[in-house]
């Protein structure tokens, strides 16, 4: 006899609570904001009394930092590509900001982490970078983002080399690449707040960043960009 399939419920049932708390967690975010939504928020949709959220997280800032670390596990996976596309810098450089900017949409608590962190002077609570266990330059060559990093400082060294990207420093892209798309998502329309996002919208904010990028990257973006168009 085949087995019957699960129910969402039965399957929730097999998710750690830890995990859950963080999923409704990352809703609220989301919907509210970093500083939206109380401990009370996240364990009414899971059925559990607000106390038993302290067996798994200390204090809502724990929540926080916990939820960031799952996001730089995933973020660190981002720039990924087969040692064969470093012959193509171009293209692999547009799959990969593709990738990135749907990383982004799809976690958008996230990028509202992200943005509390760059507004935060030394002596606030810094969630990105506790859960990195270290600043963003640490993680260049250490940490759980340096294959990241090694991995983009790769692929611009090999568009250097080819002559298709001009000199410019890690740093500096990523400033750019980042800062574009996170202001891109919240201003002047708040993107992260819709549950579904539309795809014709995340598509246009795809083809938006990478225009941006290629602008700034490219060692001669007008000839370039003909060229690149043209082998579309």
């Amino acid at each position: 006899m085949p087995a019957r399939p699960r129910s969402s419920a039965s399957i929730e049932a097999l998710i750690p609570t830890r995990d859950l708390i963080l999923d409704e967690a990352e809703r609220l975010i989301a919907q509210k904001g970093v500083h939206g939504f109380t401990l009370k928020e996240i364990v009414e949709p899971l059925g559990i009394q607000a106390p038993s959220i302290y067996r798994h997280y200390l204090s809502k800032e724990d929540v926080l930092v916990a939820l960031a670390r799952r996001y730089i596990t995933l973020l660190a996976q981002q720039y990924n590509y087969s040692a064969a596309a470093l012959a193509h810098p171009t293209s692999t450089l547009r799959d990969c900001i593709i990738e990135y900017t749907r990383f982004h949409i799809a976690h958008p608590a996230y990028v509202r982490l992200a943005l509390v962190d760059f507004s935060t002077p030394g002596g606030g609570v810094d969630y990105v970078r506790l859960a990195a266990a270290g600043s963003f330059r640490a993680n260049v060559s250490s940490g759980p983002l340096e294959p990241y990093h090694r991995r983009l400082r790769r692929l611009i060294a090999a568009g250097q080399k080819l002559g298709e990207f001009r000199l410019l420093s890690e740093f500096d892209f990523i400033r750019v690449v980042k800062g574009s798309l996170m202001l891109r998502l919240v201003f002047p329309d708040d993107l992260l707040a819709e549950a579904n996002p539309d795809p014709a919208g995340a598509r246009a904010v795809e083809m938006w960043l990478w225009d941006v990028v290629y602008r700034y990257i490219a060692r001669r973006p007008r000839a370039r960009r003909r060229a690149w168009q043209a082998s579309r």
